[in-house]
């Protein structure tokens, strides 16, 4: 039986949580056989892997893959990919949970209407508690291109649309187009889902929320908003901006909202380190200041997407060491 659709499941450090997320994508309503669920160890130093085997043996769908290293999300992420045999794929983190019995109407959706990227909503899991958010996108009556959907609904929710995990994707789709996640940890779902639908032709749009996002503070992001070590902050901001500055070149230049959209979302990712910054210790500040310096010249994009004064701003915050106040 063919494979209708691959979950590809990194993981590094994810002891607590790791069972959930299979739990929840084993407790389905079709046939193990018509998916695969693959685990990917990005060198995971606890005792997660343990755990994956234990589910391994009870579930032929379970295939895991091993990292000599640790090669980061994103690459962990495209391990995955390469050994996907689905028609569809689904990028679940480790931390996380998927909907109870949601993958026959989640395929259904994909299937009936031969999408390219299928996006819907998500729950937040807080202290143990599913919490609904509030439902912010028109449904889908029919089929649109990811750049109309962009124009009618993303234009207005643009920081809602970055999260892999709320996407299902047509693997083929991803790889005509050659869309893989960056090699990094911090900012690598942004310019993934950014170019995933701005090349789509075939989107289509759901309030249901399949996915159950876990508020983590010990995740890769609650680091970065807890105690942000210099080398995630750096590459949160100015290496996550320097990618997404290279979507700009799909976006045709008659589509100036779309343009100025993501150049607003790349001055953000930019200009987000200098209000951390005071906040660091000494020895955080001196190390972040030097990876600024030493990838000033990688980050020449800074000049063409923030303005005059921002961009005066980032020269005096790499000569000086110091933040300054944006308005």
């Amino acid at each position: 039986m063919a494979v209708r659709l691959s979950i590809v499941i990194p993981f590094f450090n994810v002891e607590p949580y790791i069972s959930q997320c299979l739990d929840s994508v084993f407790n389905q309503d079709i046939p193990e056989e018509e998916y695969e669920v693959i685990c990917v160890n990005d060198a995971s130093p606890d005792h997660s892997r343990d755990i994956v085997v234990k589910y391994q043996n009870e579930h032929k769908n379970l295939v895991l893959v091993e990292h000599d290293r640790n090669k980061k999300l994103g690459a962990a992420r495209n391990t995955g990919r390469m050994i996907a045999r689905g028609k569809y794929l689904w990028n679940v983190d480790s931390d996380d949970m998927i909907a109870p019995n949601c993958l026959s109407e989640v395929l259904k959706v994909c299937e009936e209407n031969d999408v390219d990227v299928f996006f819907f909503s998500f729950d937040n899991l807080e202290n143990g508690t599913r919490q609904s958010r509030k439902r912010i996108w028109q449904e889908s009556s029919s089929v649109i291109s990811g750049s109309l959907f962009w124009k009618q609904q993303v234009l207005r929710h643009q920081s809602e649309v970055s999260q892999v995990w709320t996407q299902v994707y047509r693997r083929e789709f991803l790889n005509d187009k050659r869309i893989y996640s960056p090699e990094i940890n911090m900012g690598e779902d942004i310019s993934y889902t950014y170019r995933g639908f701005l090349l789509a032709d075939r989107v289509w749009v759901s309030n249901t929320p399949y996915y159950i996002w876990r508020r983590n503070p010990l995740s890769l992001m609650g680091e970065i908003v807890r105690t942000p070590k210099p080398s995630a902050l750096y590459e949160s901001s100015y290496v996550s901006g320097r990618i997404l500055h290279g979507v700009l070149s799909s976006i045709p230049s008659k589509e100036n909202e779309i343009r100025l959209s993501v150049i607003n979302t790349i001055r953000y990712l930019i200009i987000k380190p200098w209000r951390v910054f005071p906040g660091l210790d000494s020895d955080s500040q001196a190390a972040f200041l030097r990876l600024c310096r030493k990838g000033f010249f990688r980050n020449l994009f800074v000049f063409r997407d923030l303005n005059k004064r921002h961009s005066f701003l980032y020269l005096k915050f790499l000569l000086l060491g110091r933040s300054f106040r944006l308005n």
